[in-house]
């Protein structure tokens, strides 16, 4: 049994052909909500989002060069779209900026957080608002999400119904005791 063709992948993961001038192949891509965008405008876009990245921290870009250990004319190229970035660069430039990569990629491809627009700014929303709890407060939500049934079917083939685990929310936030996370009543 040789498994699903090349085809029938394509078409399983709702992938489109590209034809890219700076690939000499075929490329397949999801649409970002209708739009497929070529490798050029999504280096553009990843330049951009660096920039916005660095300007929010008010970090001048001399300043910032230096702490990836670069000079600022080569990472000026990475903030004009003429050199592209390597994972492991992202990932430093995301530690010293003390960001996610969730900020400067969302931008790029929101698609990747939902499947229409409403739900990647609702996931990302989310993402963004968790990121200022603290460790015991992420603790307590993760234990509720743990409660809750996902878009997919659980095992009893029983759909989504996110109303089931509220009681469990206030269980969760208060805790046992009916003390709050953080000790008070």
């Amino acid at each position: 049994m040789a498994g699903p063709s090349f085809e029938e992948w394509i078409s399983h993961l709702g992938l489109q052909q590209i034809d890219d001038p700076q690939i000499d192949k075929p490329v397949y891509r999801k649409t970002s909500f209708g739009e497929l965008e070529l490798s050029a405008e999504i280096e553009k876009k990843i330049s951009t989002s660096l920039r916005n990245a660095r300007d929010r921290r008010k970090i001048p870009r001399s300043k910032l060069a230096p702490m990836l250990g670069l000079s600022d004319q080569v990472y000026n190229r990475y903030e004009n779209a003429v050199s592209r970035l390597t994972v492991g660069r992202l990932l430093h430039i995301c530690e010293v900026l003390s960001i996610s990569p969730v900020e400067i990629l969302y931008p790029i491809a929101p698609h990747l957080w939902g499947e229409d627009q409403a739900e990647a700014e609702t996931r990302m929303a989310i993402i963004e608002k968790l990121a200022n709890f603290d460790g015991l407060t992420l603790q307590a939500i993760l234990s509720f999400l743990h409660h809750l049934k996902t878009k997919e079917t659980d095992e009893g083939g029983n759909g989504y119904d996110g109303a089931s685990a509220a009681p469990l929310f206030t269980f969760a936030v208060h805790g046992a005791n009916g003390n709050d996370i953080d000790g008070g009543e």
